[in-house]
């Protein structure tokens, strides 16, 4: 027999959420998952996040809808947490991380939003501008996003990391395999 409504218990909880503000807090762990090879030398510069620049979140807090049933907080700062992830790719791909060097890699991060889908699952969805440049010249500037979901199974959500660090990281794979077609890196 199917449910019309969740359960009790859960109900319960989303209750409580919506009378105290609930916060959840997540830990990132984000391995690299991008299969392009590159060479070569750069630099990247820590990307800015705008909805925090603005004052709209605290720096290490997920934006949500207004509607959104509880804030999402990181152990560190969204800023520092994209460009922590974007080096590792870097590194990964066969790129040398550099303080100097002619090339750079910079850019804002303008959605980092992390909200519940009804009460069944939740949603992130990402929305990054990045700019290469070459001796202070920009010879790729684009914006790239992605969104990923995770669903409720048994009244509990398994990994609120996991669409989190999908998403960064099919946003960083794009943007390295279009850079690298464009010749910018």
């Amino acid at each position: 027999m199917s449910r019309l409504f969740p359960p009790k218990s859960m109900t319960a909880s989303v209750f409580a959420c919506l009378l105290g503000a609930c916060a959840q807090h997540v830990d990132i762990s984000y391995q690299p998952a991008n299969l392009s090879k590159g060479i070569g030398e750069i630099r990247v510069e820590t990307f800015e996040y705008l909805p925090a620049a603005k004052g709209d979140v605290e720096p290490n807090e997920a934006q949500q809808d207004k509607s959104g049933l509880a804030s999402t907080f990181f152990q560190e700062n969204v800023d520092a947490l994209f460009t922590g992830a974007l080096k590792k790719e870097l590194g990964s791909s066969g790129y040398a991380l550099s303080d100097g060097g002619s090339r750079s890699i910079s850019g804002e991060i303008r959605r980092f939003s992390f909200d519940w889908v009804g009460m069944t699952g939740m949603k992130f969805d990402i929305v990054v501008h990045f700019t290469v440049a070459t001796n202070g010249k920009v010879v790729y500037s684009n914006v790239l996003e992605a969104t990923r979901e995770a669903r409720q199974e048994d009244h509990k959500l398994d990994a609120p990391s996991e669409p989190i660090e999908l998403a960064m990281a099919d946003c960083i794979g794009r943007f390295i395999r279009d850079a690298q077609k464009k010749g910018a890196l």
